[in-house]
């Protein structure tokens, strides 16, 4: 039985995470490729740095699923659930503790990452089994080798949680925009996806005002020093003029990307390289770029799962200093998100009324990883 579309029981707790999860509406992510180069670029925008960590997660992994209601209230599942043994091996970058990343990458090539969009409607469907939305994308990750494939399960899996999009490529070169609007899935790809990005605006309402600057049907010059000008204006004009003849690399132009798209606050920087499977980032902590390979790590289950400090200062390949994960690890990622919405004097209040306190909310991050089992 469908229902209405809603934002579940914990609304005011969803509408305040948002911008600290996501930024002050400036999230950025964008896919670039040109003959057999191609990569995936990501910029994570926030009024004050985060912690988070690099993970790499295994193939052949039986998990189990929870919804964002599970997670942040005592009422439990309302729906059925879902469970899964992952196929593909991945790296992701989580805010929050393993299994629920901000976005990432699998041995497939398959990439997917999130950014905010106020106005965000899911739908409750109780006949779906249902799963909040950082746990969606890796599921996503997990099992899926093209974006068709993400296509199809947003019509088979009810996403709970608040406020963003999603971006998500495959090695072919397919994009596609999912948003959920007045709880209705809304699809861009293929040819109603002329230009490879996203930012906080309904893609509809982007292309719209895209069209109105030269190059892309209209008279209004395109200023790429008026940080005025929309992001994703700026990002369809360097994604349309990119000549590898005049740049040092295509991993280097995505990074001018998404330097030319920060507006203030930009935390993280990630580039994917979807070609030599090779993963770039920076942060505001960790200015120096920093890389890694799928070729580095086993992704099989017989090997402990490995995680990196995003924010550790190291420089060039960082395959070395990833350490293996512990629950405590885990813990103190989970501790440090939860002190960060804890900045907000209602949230202990919020999670009050929800029946759980923040050590709850914590220990249910920190531990859910440890709920999953190897397989033979």
């Amino acid at each position: 039985m469908r229902r209405k579309p809603i934002l579940l029981f914990v609304l005011p707790l969803i509408l305040w995470l948002n911008p600290f999860l996501s930024g002050e509406d400036s999230c950025s992510t964008f896919m670039l490729k040109h003959g057999s180069e191609q990569i995936f670029g990501h910029n994570l925008d926030m009024p004050m740095s985060i912690e988070g960590i690099v993970v790499v997660n295994k193939r052949n992994v039986y998990k189990e699923g929870k919804s964002w209601q599970e997670i942040i209230s005592a009422e439990g599942r309302k729906s059925p659930n879902i469970s899964w043994t992952s196929k593909y091996g991945s790296l992701t970058v989580n805010p929050f503790p393993r299994e629920f990343p901000d976005g990432g990458m699998n041995e497939a090539g398959l990439c997917i990452w999130e950014m905010t969009l106020m106005g965000t409607k899911f739908m409750e469907n109780e006949s779906l089994p249902t799963i909040f939305m950082m746990q969606w994308m890796q599921y996503c990750l997990d099992n899926f080798d093209s974006v068709d494939q993400v296509l199809q399960s947003t019509s088979e899996i009810a996403i709970d949680g608040w406020a963003w999009h999603f971006f998500t490529g495959d090695k072919t070169g397919k994009a596609a925009s999912i948003e959920f609007l007045d709880g209705e899935v809304v699809i861009h790809s293929g040819d109603k996806l002329p230009v490879t990005a996203l930012c906080n605006t309904v893609y509809a309402k982007e292309l719209e005002i895209l069209n109105g600057y030269e190059g892309f049907g209209g008279n209004k010059p395109i200023d790429m020093a008026n940080e005025k000008v929309e992001r994703f204006v700026h990002a369809a004009k360097m994604l349309k003029d990119y000549d590898p003849s005049k740049s040092e690399s295509i991993v280097h132009y995505g990074f001018e990307i998404l330097g030319q798209m920060e507006r203030g606050g930009t935390q993280w920087s990630i580039i994917c390289d979807m070609k030599r499977m090779h993963i770039y980032f920076k942060t505001s902590l960790g200015k120096s770029i920093r890389y890694t390979s799928f070729d580095s790590f086993d992704f099989s289950n017989t090997s402990p799962v490995k995680i990196l400090d995003i924010n550790a200062d190291f420089q060039g390949d960082v395959t070395k200093k990833f350490e293996d994960y512990t629950t405590e690890a885990n813990r103190d990622v989970a501790r440090k998100v939860v002190e960060l919405f804890s900045r907000d004097p209602n949230f202990k209040k919020r999670l009050k009324s929800s029946g759980i306190t923040a050590e709850i909310f914590i220990e249910r991050l920190a531990t859910y990883a440890d709920s999953t089992v190897n397989k033979d």
